[in-house]
């Protein structure tokens, strides 16, 4: 039975891989436009700027997912099992605050954006589209910490399965 997490998963993937392949493909018939007719093509940064933001966010998700960020292992390396497990919950709950104030600017900005019926400067696209790659992505973010902070508790983090105070 699938379950939601794994629906989760699906939906980075298809993010990344998406947004990649459109940002590459955009960014190299500018090129050639640039190379063979001498013009750019000025719609291509609008789109591949936004498509990068949700790209960046969607692969810090997965980074979250697989246990891939950055740390410093220097303090939990020596800290016993039991305090490592606490230290990497709070390490989630902080990554949650962060997110929750990127989230609430994220929404701000659309709602602005939406409200003024701001339109963006090449394709007169309403801003708010291209805007709406932040809450959407610090959305998978906060999913990604929660869930995270799940599986540690529950003893179902792969780091953190009950191997008694061995580490």
């Amino acid at each position: 039975m699938p379950t939601f997490n794994g629906f989760v998963e699906k939906i980075e993937h298809i993010v990344c891989t998406t947004t990649f392949v459109v940002m590459l493909t955009l960014t190299f018939v500018n090129v050639l436009s640039r190379f063979l007719l001498h013009m750019s093509l000025s719609f291509s940064e609008e789109i591949v700027t936004s498509l990068f933001v949700l790209a960046s966010l969607a692969g810090a998700s997965i980074a979250i997912r697989d246990r891939a960020h950055l740390g410093l292992d220097y303090f939990t390396s020596v800290a016993s099992f039991t305090k490592q497990k606490f230290l990497a919950v709070i390490a989630n709950i902080l990554g949650i605050l962060m997110c929750l104030i990127i989230l609430y600017y994220g929404v701000y900005m659309v709602v602005g954006e939406y409200t003024s019926n701001q339109l963006s400067a090449t394709m007169q696209w309403p801003e708010w589209i291209y805007g709406m790659t932040v809450p959407v992505g610090v959305g998978l973010l906060i999913y990604r910490y929660c869930y995270s902070i799940f599986e540690i508790l529950t003893g179902r983090d792969p780091m953190f399965k009950d191997a008694g105070e061995a580490l």
